[in-house]
């Protein structure tokens, strides 16, 4: 019976130093990963710009941390292939805004499609896309416009054959940007009209999903 005992002793000798070491290694595994991470967020974005050579239209002083919460990343490499217009994919449900000319209603319509496709996270908030603005009063509308500007992240601006001479469109942009919205713009095919002049600047995307969502969250990493 001793001698029993002591066969269970030697068996779980041999076991509790696999088991520790295993349960040490996770351990230090996790650790190093969490502090990797928390050395990432506390970077200056002025340190990050620096080494990966791009501008991401924000204060150097500004913790990384901060700056992917609020652009809506979840990581500092989410964030450069946004910003380099190589996210093919939305990292989280995207408010967008879209400006355009009433001409090109009908081929707008059809972009809404991409907000009931299972892969793309989009949130449409359009003034045309709700109920008409029932006033005339240029106050009125403007005050009605803001307060889906407000809501939006980005601001998608689709050109067409007359966009570039609509004030009103020049008007949303420019107030997009005085709010710190990302700006980007589509072009719609088999048009030439040229391109509004507060958009300069601004990543221009063709009709494709994939480059649409591009635009887009290239856009959401640059905002302001």
């Amino acid at each position: 019976m001793l001698h029993g005992d002591s066969r269970a002793d030697t068996r779980a000798k041999k076991t509790l130093p696999t088991q520790c070491g295993t349960t040490t290694v996770w351990a230090i595994t996790f650790g190093i990963r969490h502090m990797i991470r928390k050395k990432r967020i506390d970077t200056k974005v002025g340190s990050v710009e620096v080494k990966y050579g791009i501008d991401l239209n924000a204060r150097s002083d500004m913790l990384l941390g901060n700056l992917l919460r609020k652009r809506g990343f979840e990581s500092q490499s989410q964030l450069l292939k946004a910003a380099r217009g190589k996210q093919s994919a939305h990292q989280r449900r995207r408010r967008v805004f879209f400006s355009f000319h009433a001409e090109d209603y009908a081929q707008v319509q059809g972009l809404r499609l991409l907000a009931h496709s299972p892969h793309n996270n989009l949130d449409f908030r359009c003034k045309n896309f709700f109920t008409p603005i029932q006033s005339d009063r240029e106050s009125v509308i403007k005050k009605h416009i803001e307060r889906f500007l407000k809501r939006a992240e980005v601001l998608v601006c689709i050109v067409g054959n007359g966009t570039g001479w609509r004030d009103w469109v020049d008007w949303e942009i420019n107030k997009a940007k005085e709010m710190g919205i990302g700006i980007c713009a589509i072009r719609l095919e088999n048009t030439r009209g040229r391109f509004p002049e507060s958009l300069y600047g601004a990543i221009v995307s063709g009709a494709s999903p994939s480059s649409i969502i591009a635009a887009i969250e290239h856009a959401a990493a640059r905002r302001s």
